[in-house]
């Protein structure tokens, strides 16, 4: 009898050990995806908030050149008001050596005035950058948790499924060890005794 109980319960383990392993195979292949999938995604949103704040970047920096040379022709414009035609002009532009005494100190002084009020633009240009770019921080990081979350979820279930596995082929593995031993033990059993002593 257990002989039979043995090898029946070996059959039955053996495919149970077979059933969780197909199982798992199929598993751990959907956790590969699962988890390739989150790294794309994240890969995915990295570069779109990059290239955001590339396009702010170079917004900003364009801004900031064509106000340098905003800067020069607000200053040329400014002195050709305040004087006219009696500034020195070479090639269609001042020309710097020849500037007057009172030219040349007006100059200076509306220099010194613009550039303080240039850098005062380039500073607030510089802070809403910052705060542009800490924004978009801030929805992206929302936004990556809302496209990741059902991703990691399923990540989570599938890594808790496999574990689950493990533990349930491990313990198969035992059973079916177990009735082969069994099966071994009544296989002993059934030997006819010979010795003539039975």
């Amino acid at each position: 009898m257990g002989f039979l109980l043995g090898a029946y319960g070996k059959l039955m383990a053996g495919k149970r050990v077979r059933q969780l392993q197909a199982r798992m195979m199929s598993v751990q292949s959907q956790l590969r995806r699962a988890t390739r999938d989150i790294e794309n995604m994240e890969r995915t949103l990295n570069q779109q908030e990059k290239n955001l704040k590339y396009m702010n970047q170079s917004y900003i920096s364009n801004m900031m050149m064509g106000m340098s040379g905003g800067l020069q022709a607000s200053i040329f414009g400014a002195l050709k008001t305040q004087f006219g035609d009696s500034l020195p002009i070479a090639n269609g532009g001042i020309d710097y050596a020849k500037l007057s005494s009172e030219q040349a100190s007006y100059l200076s002084s509306i220099t010194q005035q613009m550039t303080t009020q240039f850098q005062y633009q380039q500073q607030a240009m510089q802070s809403s950058l910052m705060q542009q770019n800490s924004m978009i921080e801030n929805n992206f990081e929302a936004y990556k948790e809302l496209q990741l979350q059902p991703l990691k979820d399923t990540e989570e279930e599938l890594q808790l499924e496999k574990d689950s596995l493990e533990t349930q082929i491990q313990l198969a593995q035992q059973d079916y060890e177990a009735c082969k031993e069994m099966e071994k033990a009544g296989a002993k059993s059934l030997v006819p005794n010979y010795t003539g002593q039975g």
